[in-house]
């Protein structure tokens, strides 16, 4: 395998990655603010009029951030009871199989997304509880998510052609 391929796989691993760790962070923004608002709300008598929202955004978002970082961490839900008991080659030829409907579904939320996103950018959707709250931002992360996960999809379906092919070297991520 050239170098190049590994940088460039490389480099879709990391950018996985980070996009999960980044999500992890806002899973503790999102915590922190639904936090505050219980507090605001039941001992102080003062809800906001943001928390709740911002919060629903925000778990909107980690769920279109996380497919690719769970992806590149082989956590997704599986039926192992035959596949763990397949040859390395085996899982490949499966792996490779299975690409095709994981490229099918996220090329199709890649292109509904980016539509999706850019009516609403185009109108500069808010919120409807909240007009000081933008919609759009947030609905970027679906078409941005979606190119995470078939990026990673890709890189995974590469390495999986390499050890099919017996060409595998050091491609591990």
């Amino acid at each position: 395998m050239s170098k190049t391929l590994l940088r460039l796989l490389g480099l879709v691993d990391a950018l996985c990655l980070w996009s999960g760790r980044l999500a992890a962070w806002l899973t503790l923004v999102a915590v922190l603010i639904l936090t505050v608002e219980v507090v605001r709300r039941y001992f102080f008598n003062a809800p906001t009029q943001w928390a709740h929202e911002v919060s629903t955004l925000l778990f909107g978002l980690l769920y279109v951030l996380t497919g690719a970082y769970a992806l590149r961490e082989k956590a997704h839900v599986g039926v192992d009871v035959f596949y763990a008991r397949l040859p390395k080659k085996g899982k490949a030829l499966v792996n490779l199989l299975g690409f095709a409907f994981l490229a099918l579904f996220a090329s199709t939320l890649l292109v509904h997304g980016w539509k999706f996103f850019l009516a609403s950018w185009q109108n500069r959707e808010f919120s409807l509880a909240n007009q000081a709250i933008p919609i759009y931002p947030f609905k970027l992360a679906i078409p941005v998510g979606a190119a995470l996960l078939l990026l990673q999809g890709l890189s995974n379906f590469i390495r999986d052609l390499l050890t099919l092919l017996g060409k595998e070297e050091d491609h591990a991520h």
